[in-house]
């Protein structure tokens, strides 16, 4: 028997979704750290990292884009793939935020009924119209144009960010068992 994503249990409160993946992705730029210096240069990194942090990024991309939980997961997929696909490509503070922004327009844009345009998710992002256009065609180029999510893989993802929680301070939901995708290995990002 197959099931959609709506099938499974519901998501958390989306702000504490959007808070626990802002301290993993802080957890992952640490990581990577020591691999900014020599990792290849994408169109996703900025000259400087920006100063706001990613989570406070998160919250203003959840605050305003309006766009369903499930969008922050699939974007985290989204990036994760990438990052399977592109062992060169490393998550870093100076590509994360446009990677996010870019991430979660795809995703509304693939999983929401309604969604904002691409000028509103760049003024959202603070970077110009033109810029995320290229970013979003860079993204899906990266992503081989591999959208589509198995419920099982999301759920996966899903699951991973709440056990995640606890030790975030969070208490949201139920913790999973399995083995952990957040591994401490550089390239499995998430």
């Amino acid at each position: 028997m197959s099931f959609f994503i709506s099938e499974c249990d519901p998501l958390p409160a989306g702000d504490d979704i959007v808070k626990v993946l802002g301290f993993v992705l802080e957890e992952v730029i640490a990581r990577n750290n020591k691999y900014t210096l020599v990792s290849k240069k994408t169109k996703f990194d900025g000259l400087g990292a920006p100063e706001i942090n990613i989570r406070s990024y998160l919250d203003r991309i959840f605050q305003y884009a309006n766009c369903s939980n499930e969008c922050f997961v699939l974007a985290l997929i989204f990036v994760d793939r990438i990052i399977q696909r592109h062992p060169d490509f490393y998550v870093s503070n100076y590509n994360i935020h446009r990677l996010f922004i870019t991430g979660v327009m795809v995703a509304a844009k693939f999983f929401d009924d309604v969604y904002f345009n691409n000028a509103f998710y760049a003024r959202v992002g603070g970077i110009s119209l033109n810029e995320l256009n290229e970013l979003e065609i860079e993204f899906l180029f990266l992503l081989n144009f591999t959208l589509h999510t198995d419920p099982e893989e999301y759920e996966i993802y899903r699951l991973e960010l709440v056990s995640k929680a606890e030790g975030f301070g969070c208490t949201i939901g139920e913790t999973n068992d399995t083995d952990s995708i957040f591994s401490n290995s550089a390239r499995k990002t998430y």
